[in-house]
């Protein structure tokens, strides 16, 4: 809730910013497309919806769950701490459960009915993998799970809203490790119509989104930054000790190009004027990517803002 932030920040947010319902700004956000970023504030704001999801993001968060069962850290808080660890079978059990509700995309020719059920059989194995990466990665030591938590940036006039994946002690450092999933890469059709999938192994090295998105969490909560990049074939760890990307004077050239985002955004809303015509205005769409991306319920609230034909 606003208050809620309020009370958390004691920061007031600006009348401008409640008008868009930009209440808070986010790492992923810095890492959208700024048309991107705008159509999703009208599509909360004026109707109510989220963006579809995918069988692979739905998936990628049903490993997380997985995981937090298994490690005790399902619905985590810093107040309640570690809870009572699942074994990895019933872990399992309730992210299958949760993960069959799915309702997968129906303007794709049938993509991400076909991409579900790939998905579907390396689950089990994709949560193993990441399991083995994370006592790997902080040995016996205890770690914390996901929570909410802010960062204020004193140029910027919103709190920017977070969720480390897991943080906790590594060798008297504090570390936290993004968990990043793959799942099965589709072949291309063979003569007689059928394909196969194949899995791919982990990235080593990570995308330009990923830099900037550990360089928000490194400079809001100090902790070093790692990813655990995890498919079925097995995981891989990515930190400053083995990836430059992820080093110190990388993350903060990374942080300044995420600041550089949200101060777009955030002269944009104010030059809108409270007026989101004014607003669509100033921010030019790429329509075959939304379209391709979020389908016909979306592409057609982003055709009328952006008055395209």
């Amino acid at each position: 809730s606003l208050k809620a932030w309020s009370l958390n920040m004691e920061h007031d947010i600006p009348d401008y910013r409640k008008f868009f319902g930009s209440y808070h700004n986010s790492a992923s956000g810095a890492t959208q497309p700024i048309d991107e970023h705008m159509l999703k504030l009208l599509v909360r704001k004026k109707y109510k919806m989220q963006f579809p999801a995918s069988a692979k993001s739905r998936g990628g968060q049903i490993v997380q769950e997985i995981v937090d069962r298994y490690f005790g850290l399902n619905e985590y808080s810093p107040i309640r701490g570690v809870q009572k660890r699942e074994s990895f079978d019933d872990a399992l059990r309730h992210g299958m459960q949760e993960y069959m509700t799915y309702q997968h995309r129906d303007w794709d020719g049938g993509l991400d009915a076909e991409t579900f059920q790939a998905c579907k059989e390396v689950i089990a194995e994709t949560a193993k993998n990441a399991i083995e990466g994370l006592k790997e990665f902080y040995g016996d030591t205890e770690f914390e799970g996901e929570y909410q938590r802010f960062h204020k940036d004193p140029d910027i006039d919103v709190p920017t809203m977070l969720f480390q994946d897991y943080s906790g002690m590594r060798n008297g450092t504090s570390w936290q490790i993004d968990l990043k999933c793959s799942f099965p890469v589709r072949n291309p059709a063979k003569k007689d119509g059928t394909r196969t999938w194949r899995t791919p192994k982990p990235k080593t090295e990570p995308t330009s989104q990923q830099v900037w998105q550990q360089s928000v969490y490194v400079k809001a909560t100090g902790d070093k930054a790692g990813l655990l990049f995890v498919t079925a074939e097995g995981y891989s760890i990515c930190t400053e000790e083995t990836c430059d990307y992820l080093k110190p004077e990388r993350l903060d050239a990374a942080y300044h190009n995420v600041k550089h985002r949200w101060l777009t955004i955030q002269n944009l809303l104010k030059a809108a004027n409270n007026d989101w015509n004014r607003l669509f205005s100033l921010v030019p769409p790429d329509m075959t990517r939304i379209v391709s991306w979020h389908g016909p319920e979306i592409t057609k609230i982003a055709k009328e803002a952006w008055n395209y034909e």
